[in-house]
């Protein structure tokens, strides 16, 4: 147990060591310009954010979080937001980097800026809050730390907030890896008196986050239990239709994309790369792992996944490119249905053209896109029905394509459809809408939970000296 200095105004005041004299004392240091006895940095969303940003001025969504939390626990707690592009390719407003390379500049800043504030603060506990774009960072961040990758040691981390996580993993609870919690686990070395406190509502959502699938499929490690995935039904950034992989194709190439309004030859140019990209790499992926036989009498194509599921996976720009042995490997097999499949599905509906208005469209109106890439996924079909007297191999080619159907069922469900009807007003609602037993909304949730953990770490002693 760490003893802090204290400013004792009596004899008698010494012999008292009680929980209220610690919280005491982390406010009188915290107030003189020392360490807190918990940190929090938030990364903030799409466009709520810049590289020069003031980094202790409340701005965006995440200001309706820190103010409660700071009064609640004044002087236990410091706040600091993490400046960074939070931009979409020139979609929104704000700055024309990528979306993939903005969130990978927040974690590369939240690292710089932690890392430098643990080894100033030895005895600082930590907290992050991400809202959107930054819950995507922040969940990235957390999970390094979780598996012991990050720039300070899981034991140092007392909570993770997120909200409207496009990283969220499908069919998470709210806290992930513990179904059924309904209050978030102590901070390292406290007894989580006030934190047990803190009631959260799970509302058992069957979706996940638009993120590249690699993001949303990994799991916190030892922070389980201390990392809360905030997400509202119905918003798209966090709880996407289950069965719909090319949700994530498209979101991968957007986010790899200049999508710059006022410069439509760079947006469709990026947007082509991206899709050439993506293409060749699943091209190989195909014809390696689904196509069979040494003839071709003998081919056959036995996906072990659908090529959406494959298109979404090879369009995460973070994928590697095949190796020299893969692509020869694939070239022998050249003239057989796979690429042909490929090419059907990339050429006819992930189109440039398509891409862009389905980023436009679906900004301001997620059924209406949901309904063009429909339409344009039964229109490839149509072209690939066979007539009766067609090969083996190109019934199978049929096949394929019903299976990405069947794969993307979720784009054609008038339920579906109904709920991401005001997907953005849900997006834009975590001030508002309730997260807990009593009617608390996130945001506010959240805020108890941050400036109950500060009074636990004061209360037992686990702060700065």
């Amino acid at each position: 147990m760490h003893v802090f200095r204290r400013v004792v105004a009596g004899a008698a005041l010494a012999s008292v060591v009680v929980a209220a004299s610690g919280w005491t004392a982390y406010a009188q240091e915290s107030s003189a310009g020392t360490c807190p006895a918990l940190a929090v940095f938030g990364v903030q969303g799409t466009g709520e954010s810049a590289p020069d940003a003031d980094p202790k001025t409340d701005t965006g969504v995440l200001a309706l979080m820190f103010r409660p939390m700071m009064a609640a626990a004044s002087g236990l707690i410091e706040r600091t937001y993490v400046p960074y592009e939070a931009s979409f390719g020139g979609a929104t407003a704000g700055g024309s980097l990528p979306y993939s390379q903005s969130v990978g500049h927040a974690v590369d800043r939240l690292d710089q800026m932690v890392g430098e504030m643990a080894r100033r603060c030895p005895s600082t506990q930590f907290a992050g809050a991400g809202y959107s774009q930054g819950a995507h960072a922040m969940s990235m961040w957390a999970k390094r730390v979780g598996g012991g990758t990050g720039p300070i040691p899981a034991d140092r981390v007392a909570a993770v907030a997120l909200f409207a996580n496009p990283a969220r993993s499908p069919r998470s609870a709210v806290f992930p890896g513990r179904p059924g919690a309904t209050s978030p686990a102590p901070a390292p070395g406290t007894s989580g008196e006030e934190v047990s406190k803190v009631s959260v509502t799970d509302p058992g959502l069957g979706g996940a986050g638009i993120a590249p699938l690699n993001d949303v499929e990994q799991g916190y490690g030892a922070l389980t239990g201390r990392v809360a995935d905030l997400c509202t039904p119905g918003d798209l950034a966090c709880d996407a239709p289950e069965h719909a992989p090319v949700v994530h194709l498209i979101t991968n190439i957007a986010g790899q994309s200049n999508l710059d309004p006022n410069d439509p030859v760079a947006a469709i140019s990026t947007v082509a790369a991206a899709l050439a990209t993506t293409a060749f790499k699943t091209g190989v992926a195909v014809v390696n792992n689904d196509i069979h036989g040494k003839s071709l009498d003998e081919l056959s194509y036995e996906p072990k996944k659908s090529i959406s599921q494959r298109l979404a996976e090879m369009s995460d720009p973070r994928s590697p490119m095949p190796s020299a042995d893969e692509v020869l490997s694939a070239v022998l097999k050249v003239g057989t249905i796979a690429f042909n499949a490929v090419k059907t599905v990339v050429t006819k509906v992930f189109t440039p053209d398509t891409i862009a208005q389905l980023a436009t469209v679906g900004l301001a109106d997620p059924a209406a896109a949901a309904m063009t890439l429909g339409t344009k996924v039964a229109s490839a079909v149509v072209e690939l029905v066979p007539p009766a007297a067609q090969s083996r191999m190109v019934n199978e080619a049929f096949a394929a394509l019903k299976d990405n159907i069947t794969d993307n069922r979720d784009l054609f469900n008038i339920a579906t459809l109904v709920k991401y009807s005001d997907t953005i007003a849900k997006h834009q609602g975590y001030a508002s809408v309730s997260a807990s037993p009593n009617g608390k909304s996130p945001l506010t949730v959240a805020a108890d939970w941050f400036s109950a953990a500060a009074r636990d770490i004061a209360a037992s002693a686990q702060g700065p000296r």
